[in-house]
């Protein structure tokens, strides 16, 4: 019991991991789309990827039943904040300079905390862990040098670009909020598969209004494949993967950690680019991992002592049970 109630933290630990990971190659995905398309053609093109990728999955999950009228109602409001952070997002590089998009980005983590705690009873209790905090402190310290020495916090950029990076990280807070809040006992699949239908439905009309429909016509085929792959690994890998560590991780771990994306885009831009990392970006990313651990350790640490209690309880009323079957014979 106890082995594969570990594993299953690993596993979901794992999945948070991954998902920040993928979600980490987006920014140098959107920055190489600004020399040749708009943001409304990007986001379209990148959605017509996920709901092609997803069809197959919506189709089968119909046949068997899986859906119903209340899913694809309540998936609208998640879908709604998932379309104006994509927009936000999207537009964000061609007002602002990217290092400053990363730093003001991060804005998301202390949303999701004020909503986490208005919301969700059950992550109180990380807002009282001293670990949680000083795992957090590390995780902003870390991330802050990692800006700053990386390619640095500049102000160049307008106040327009400013104000789309914040609105894009409060809609991403809530994005994930209401994931969280409406479907939390749903398979990730299926609630993504809705989700991603009402998203892709509404960009490809703002492309097909204000973007350029027929770009894949004069752009390199080598970028149309980039698109591809960036929504695949951007956008379905990504959020599935999130969805799952939302529902057994909870909203402020997902997020708190989601801080180290900053570090795993550096190392990107290293692997890919060969951009070399300084000695003070290394240890501030050290410094990220470090506090990212610490954040978990303090949620798996509750859901041992919520386990272990649990045991206690079971085992009482089986012997209880035991007892009294023995006093009736």
């Amino acid at each position: 019991m106890v082995k594969r109630l570990t594993m299953s933290k690993q596993k979901y630990t794992l999945a948070l991991l991954l998902s920040v990971l993928c979600a980490s190659s987006v920014p140098l995905f959107l920055e190489y789309f600004t020399s040749y398309i708009d943001a409304w053609t990007v986001n379209g093109y990148r959605y017509i990827v996920v709901l092609l990728i997803m069809l197959p999955v919506i189709i089968g999950m119909a046949r068997r039943g899986k859906y119903n009228k209340r899913m694809w109602l309540t998936a609208l409001i998640p879908a709604l904040f998932n379309l104006l952070q994509q927009i936000a997002w999207a537009w964000a590089p061609y007002f602002i300079d990217p290092g400053m998009i990363g730093f003001l980005i991060k804005s998301t983590v202390v949303w999701s905390i004020a909503g986490s705690f208005i919301l969700f009873v059950d992550e109180r209790f990380l807002l009282k862990d001293r670990r949680f905090w000083l795992g957090l402190i590390l995780s902003l310290l870390g991330f802050s040098g990692l800006s700053y020495y990386g390619t640095g916090i500049s102000l160049s950029g307008t106040f327009f670009g400013v104000l789309l990076v914040l609105t894009s990280g409060l809609f991403m807070a809530a994005y994930g909020l209401a994931v969280k809040y409406f479907f939390n006992e749903t398979n990730a699949l299926i609630s993504f598969s809705i989700i991603a239908f009402y998203t892709a439905v509404g960009l490809v009309a703002l492309m097909f209004v204000f973007g350029e429909a027929q770009a894949f016509l004069r752009i390199p085929l080598k970028v149309t494949a980039v698109i591809a792959v960036s929504a695949f690994v951007g956008i379905n890998m990504a959020h599935v993967l999130f969805y799952i560590s939302l529902k057994h991780l909870g909203v402020m771990v997902s997020y708190s950690v989601s801080l180290f994306s900053a570090f795993f885009t550096a190392l990107l831009s290293y692997l890919i680019f060969g951009e070399q990392l300084s000695v003070m970006q290394w240890l501030s990313g050290s410094i990220i991992v470090a506090g990212g651990l610490s954040i978990i350790a303090t949620k798996n640490g509750k859901q041992n002592r919520i386990n272990a209690q649990s045991n206690v309880i079971i085992k009482l009323n089986e012997w209880r049970k035991l007892k009294n079957t023995g006093e009736a014979k």
